[in-house]
């Protein structure tokens, strides 16, 4: 299977690139930025002409939709780029596969839901209070039309593991530990951690099955909160104790809000592809 994977210097498509190669799959990668990506190739998905004659070149089988503007305070304050980045340029490329017969599978998230029930499953209604969310939930719906149904929407949720950039929760509290820092943190904020390569085994196990549709990718505690998640980073790298300031969301001045209680229910991936998903706890040998 050829596939090509946009975003591929972030945490997700990075994975995805590696587990494509792991079971003996061609992949292309693309990023935004030229620094420091040796082996992907330049592309600003604004240029439509460039993705078209990078796809048109690589014949594709596949798209992984892995890029994206993800910060949700950021998307609070700059709606209109969240809109472009996360709603317009996926829905064009949404259009794209479908012209050209190829599968779509397109990384979402849990703002798409309000928070306020939680450990939702995929038929839930959704209800996002963010901007960030509302042009998720906005793209999920876009991409599905455009595909006639066949495209695979993946809704993540706090993913952690090893990554270029070394921005994701799990860097933030090793660095915190390290320097001795206190780390300020919502006791209320409750989701599933799920490792990134994980992740990626199931999107190229669903992508080889051709499945279509909305799939709740995640680890096994919906419920575990921040405080707790990085109390178990914390024991997974083994470094030292790390002091914890956990304040209701609230009180931290966020611009976005959140959704506290965003966890969401796995049953249906594990049915499809059962797996003992990685822990945090683990985590000293999965960013080594």
């Amino acid at each position: 299977m050829k596939v090509a994977v946009l975003g591929a210097s972030g945490l997700v498509g990075s994975h995805v690139r590696a587990t494509l190669a792991e079971r003996g799959h061609t992949s292309m990668g693309t990023t935004r930025s030229a620094a420091n990506t040796a082996g992907l190739v330049q592309l600003d998905l604004a240029d439509e002409a460039r993705f078209e004659q990078l796809m048109s070149d690589f014949k594709p089988e596949a798209v992984v939709y892995s890029a994206g503007y993800t910060w949700a305070d950021g998307c609070e304050t700059d709606p209109e780029r969240s809109r472009r980045e996360n709603l317009e340029q996926p829905s064009r490329v949404a259009a794209w596969c479908a012209r050209n017969r190829v599968q779509l599978a397109y990384c979402s998230s849990s703002y798409v839901f309000d928070g306020l029930e939680g450990n939702y499953a995929e038929a839930h209604p959704v209800n996002p209070i963010n901007v960030y969310g509302r042009h998720k939930a906005s793209a999920e719906a876009a991409i599905l039309a455009a595909t006639g149904g066949e495209a695979l929407i993946l809704r993540l949720i706090c993913v952690w593991g090893r990554e270029l950039a070394e921005k994701n929760f799990a860097y933030q509290v090793r660095q915190a530990a390290r320097e001795g820092r206190a780390m300020r943190l919502p006791s209320d904020q409750a989701g599933n951690p799920t490792w990134a390569g994980d992740i990626a085994e199931w999107t190229v196990a669903l992508l080889e099955s051709r499945e279509r549709g909305h799939w709740h990718l995640a680890g096994p505690s919906p419920d575990m909160l921040r405080p707790a998640w990085a109390h178990e980073i914390v024991r997974g790298l083994g470094v030292t104790a790390l002091e914890i300031v956990a304040l209701p969301t609230a009180e931290l001045g966020q611009k976005a809000p959140r959704p506290l209680r965003a966890g969401m229910r796995t049953d249906k991936i594990q049915r499809f592809a059962p797996r003992a998903a990685r822990a945090p706890s683990e985590l000293g040998a999965l960013l080594a």
